[in-house]
């Protein structure tokens, strides 16, 4: 049988014709003419290649291959019914798998917020949690994962995201307990001469706050390392002269398990406004399991 001659309509047909038995009996239930109902039958016999219903002296009987049809045909009908009308979503049951990308600063305040709820609401789901650097919304745009949380801006050609907001982060500057500014308020003139340490997710040349130093007239900021991912943060800070500007609850984990300290950042290198958001493909927008994900997320919603 070629599937692309397979009209889902002649499927229901032929279910009632199996039952009824009878032409005249399957267009009166279906609301059909009699005519569509013969002609329909003889595309199924062409499909099935078999007569499907033989006429007997009684009335018609099924073949043996049409008895076998009809005992799975109920079931796949159901089948594509629960399909097409499924709305309802029981996190209780469900076993579908919710695929989340985000850098560690961003992910590990989301899932530390958000994970004791999803295991109560739904334990069989599961979280497939990416947090390897890398374009921020690829993934997303290629269909290969549901979430982005980042505080990134898409750019005008990825406009079929969406996004909700989750928190405002502020930033700390990090350095070894040992540094010669570890215990000293900081400004612009006793920054501007420091080393820092840049992390380059997506490669950036420059540091987060160059523009910041580069708007009061410092355009050479020293970066003599520049990092591919978060991780190395805390062991780099605590054994050399770099600074690290990081998000401050990142900084504050980095503080509990290295020799490092984590000071306000001046006015001057504060970046205003820096949300971060979880984003979603209009692919996934109506999908019931990424509803109530958004929901559940949007009941946690959080200041930083």
């Amino acid at each position: 049988m070629n599937l692309n001659q397979l009209d889902l309509n002649l499927l229901i047909i032929l279910k009632q014709l199996l039952n009824e038995k009878h032409i005249s009996n399957t267009a009166l239930t279906l609301g059909m003419s009699q005519p569509s109902i013969s002609r329909s039958l003889s595309k199924l016999r062409s499909l099935f290649d078999d007569p499907l219903l033989i006429r007997m002296a009684g009335g018609y009987e099924l073949t043996p291959k049409a008895q076998s049809i009809q005992q799975d045909l109920n079931s796949i009908l159901n089948m594509v019914e629960t399909l097409v009308n499924k709305q309802t979503f029981d996190a209780k049951t469900s076993q579908a798998i919710i695929k989340l990308f985000g850098l560690p600063p961003q992910m590990h305040l989301l899932i530390e917020t958000i994970i004791k709820d999803v295991r109560e609401q739904a334990p069989n789901i599961t979280l497939e949690i990416d947090t390897l650097p890398k374009p921020q919304f690829s993934d997303l745009l290629k269909g290969e994962t549901h979430f982005v949380i980042t505080g990134h801006k898409p750019t005008s050609s990825e406009d079929k995201l969406y996004r909700q907001a989750l928190f405002e982060r502020d930033f700390k500057l990090i350095m070894a307990s040992t540094h010669p500014l570890a215990n000293t308020k900081l400004n612009i003139e006793l920054l501007r001469n420091c080393n820092f340490g840049q992390i380059s997710i997506q490669g950036e040349k420059s540091l987060s706050i160059a523009h910041c130093f580069a708007a009061l007239g410092i355009d050479n900021v020293n970066t003599p390392i520049r990092l591919k991912n978060f991780y190395s943060i805390g062991t780099i800070a605590q054994n050399t002269d770099l600074i690290f500007f990081v998000p401050d609850h990142f900084a504050n984990d980095i503080c509990r398990h290295h020799d490092v300290v984590a000071r306000v950042v001046p006015p001057e290198l504060d970046l205003e406004h820096d949300e971060v958001y979880l984003y979603w493909h209009q692919r996934h927008h109506n999908d019931p399991v990424c509803q109530w994900f958004r929901e559940l997320v949007k009941s946690k919603v959080f200041k930083i």
